[in-house]
């Protein structure tokens, strides 16, 4: 049985009250469903454990990188405040270094094809930047560095795809994960640093990026 997919509902209309509370600016609500939803994520990749045909080592690290996130999660409910967005950033810096890392690893390394993509990326990154940049302040260094990590994170997810090494099922779960962060966290960039205002994706590309990426344990077969 497919203890996994349980959980996929629920977690998404968590998803949905994540979204509702972040745009009424409900802290309270949010302090709550946030973190729930990345713990939700953790439940899913962990199931993926009792299949003994899963690979359990791939498990592991995505549980690494969840549990990082996790706690991120506590320190950025209140994403406008100073005193703990240095600390979010954080372990969502070495949260998204270790996906890239154990992406990398498991596809067994870098590819010609990775060219064109991290070349298309950093070009993206260097657009926010520039777009970020007059608002940046004191954090134009950690948000410098965060900014590198999250494209080369969905770089080395992208690169699963044509590797061959990931089961298709997996790598696609992969990519489209964390392409929805990538997204999720360009959406918050700009409310932070250009344009504050509502938020219309972001949350939802967040907390369905880790969901998916979570799931992709499961499907990952040896």
């Amino acid at each position: 049985m497919n203890l996994h997919l349980i959980l996929v509902p629920i977690n998404a209309v968590l998803i949905g009250f994540y979204l509702i509370a972040r745009n009424r600016e409900d802290l309270k609500r949010t302090a709550i469903v946030q973190p729930l939803t990345t713990f939700l994520s953790i439940a899913v990749a962990g199931l993926s454990l009792l299949n003994p045909h899963t690979n359990s080592a791939y498990t592991i690290w995505i549980l690494v990188g969840l549990g990082l996130a996790f706690v991120a999660d506590i320190f950025n409910i209140d994403m406008n405040n100073d005193k703990i967005f240095i600390a979010g950033i954080l372990f969502f810096i070495v949260a998204y270094l270790d996906y890239a890392i154990t992406f990398t690893v498991f596809n067994q390394g870098f590819y010609r094809h990775d060219i064109p993509i991290g070349i298309l990326f950093l070009f993206i990154y260097l657009l926010l930047m520039r777009l970020y940049w007059k608002k940046l302040g004191k954090y134009k260094l950690p948000v410098m560095i965060y900014g590198l990590i999250m494209p080369f994170m969905v770089t080395r997810a992208l690169s699963t795809i044509p590797g061959g090494v990931f089961p298709q099922t997996a790598a696609i779960l992969i990519a489209v994960g964390s392409i929805l962060l990538f997204l999720g966290d360009a959406e918050y960039g700009i409310h932070r640093f250009y344009k504050p205002g509502k938020f219309t994706v972001g949350p939802i590309c967040y907390a369905g990026g880790q969901l998916l990426i979570a799931l992709s344990c499961s499907y990952f077969v040896l």
